[in-house]
């Protein structure tokens, strides 16, 4: 197992990114960021949308960032004066597509039990997305979903997989997978997550393993502690929360925290009468991610203070370092967030603070050795039987010169 570090000063790569301060509209995102408002909280977000002179770019900022529905939710409530009906009212109308759109997510989950989970008595859970949104908030339709992530064991996926394509599901992630066993035997030993697209188009994430390579994880385990969430006639399972509060660390904290309904994730967690934060720190020290949740509480204090600059200045140097690779995510985008993830020390972690120096090592060697892996492509041009397969080593690196040489003389 990983252990980060809750003692050490040294941040790593943890160099500044992005600017110092953030924009009065980002200010007022990440106050509205949140189930429910003080009264300290409400008068700086009046003061605030008082210097608001382009509220069109607030709500495509907050429908980029996944909070519009929450942004309309208290804007609504508090009608600053310098938000016009006629913003009002398109912010209402936006807030209603995206809700129809969380209902249409969650009525494909329920689908995905109904049909496929539960007939091949499949163990499974569900974390993030509509599961999270029925548990955690008062209103689940605040909680924008674009996908599915659905966690089964690695021996189940091949019934799972070829079940849906065989019905009425689509591949996605790879595009060319068929229900043939062989194919979907060598499609789940080259890639960790396998994407099906359900009848309505909505995407559903396939994992047998919720981290990459670290083995943070047991799945098997992991399944035998999921608890039951009823939701209307469908039972879901789901992760337990001080569970699900140290993924979501770890999970948002390898992302840049790049989007704003994971702001909100937290707090729900936080005020639901089964949280218990000395119990998620427990979890979090069983899984070497005690410094992950610390930096990750400190983010969320910071962006729910009024006097954000005032508290900036209080943060840790990891603190920091999140807050400042998340400024750069949300103002710069997914080029930013690409950016940042191309300095990450291995899959699972965006800060070096966060693992150990002999993992760092060699993630970046089977970094080096992927390019030379087989991948499903390989299989889809020229299927093989598995005996056969390891001539995929051959064959790989061929078509990928190959493709190197036809790509320069093209773009001389």
């Amino acid at each position: 197992m990983l252990h980060d570090s809750s003692c050490s000063s040294s941040t790593g790569h943890d160099m500044a990114v992005g600017p110092s301060s953030p924009s009065p509209m980002l200010r007022l995102l990440f106050l509205l960021a949140r189930l429910e408002l003080s009264e300290a909280q409400e008068r700086q977000i009046l003061v605030l949308s008082s210097s608001i002179d382009d509220w069109s770019e607030l709500m495509r900022l907050a429908r980029e960032t996944y909070v519009l529905p929450l942004v309309y939710r208290h804007l609504s409530r508090l009608a600053p004066a310098s938000l016009s009906p006629k913003h009002m009212t398109q912010l209402r109308d936006q807030c209603l597509l995206t809700v129809a759109h969380n209902l249409r997510v969650a009525a494909e989950q329920k689908r995905l039990v109904h049909d496929l989970l539960d007939p091949l008595k499949i163990p499974y859970l569900f974390f993030k997305g509509p599961a999270l949104a029925a548990r955690y908030y008062d209103d689940p339709g605040l909680r924008y979903c674009a996908d599915i992530d659905l966690l089964i064991p690695r021996s189940r996926i091949c019934d799972l997989l070829a079940k849906a394509l065989e019905s009425s599901y689509q591949p996605s992630d790879p595009p060319w997978l068929t229900p043939d066993r062989t194919a979907l035997d060598f499609a789940i030993g080259r890639q960790p997550v396998i994407n099906i697209l359900t009848p309505a188009d909505i995407e559903v994430e396939v994992h047998c393993q919720l981290d990459k390579q670290a083995g943070l994880y047991d799945t098997e385990a992991l399944l035998a502690t999921r608890e039951p969430l009823q939701v209307g006639d469908t039972t879901l399972w789901v992760m337990p929360i001080h569970e699900l509060f140290v993924y979501l660390c770890l999970h948002n904290t390898r992302h840049y925290w790049s989007h704003l309904h994971w702001l909100v994730d937290l707090d729900a967690l936080q005020r639901h009468p089964d949280f218990d934060l000395a119990a998620a720190y427990a979890c979090a020290r069983q899984r070497g991610l005690t410094a992950t949740v610390d930096a990750s509480l400190e983010l969320s204090r910071l962006l729910a203070t009024p006097d954000l600059d005032g508290a900036a200045g209080e943060l840790s140097p990891r603190g920091r370092a999140l807050y400042q690779a998340c400024l750069a995510t949300l103002q710069g985008g997914l080029e930013a967030e690409l950016a940042l993830r191309r300095k990450r020390p291995a899959p699972e972690f965006a800060f070096d603070w966060q693992t150990t120096l002999g993992y760092r090592i060699t993630s970046r060697l089977r970094r080096w050795a992927q390019p030379f892996r087989p991948s499903y492509f390989d299989y889809a041009s020229r299927p093989l039987p598995p005996s056969w397969q390891w001539l995929y080593y051959v064959t790989h690196p061929c078509r990928k010169l190959r493709s190197l040489i036809t790509s320069k003389r093209s773009h001389p």
